[in-house]
């Protein structure tokens, strides 16, 4: 009974561990897009404003 239990507390804690890790990752993409405010990145939404402009205008 004991083994039964610490075995499923074992696949819990990998469970809970590698769920933990997978939400940093995407906390760590975000923050690093929202820190990209460089002259490229402005060029860039820059360029995809332009194009969605372009895009309503011409009527697809």
């Amino acid at each position: 009974m004991h083994r039964k239990v610490f075995v499923i507390a074992v696949i819990a804690s990998l469970f809970i561990s590698a769920h933990a890790s997978a939400e940093q990752n995407r906390t760590r993409q975000s923050s690093v897009e929202n820190t990209r405010k460089g002259p490229v990145a402005k060029l860039v939404e820059l360029e995809r404003r332009k194009n969605e402009w372009l895009r309503q205008r011409m009527g697809r």
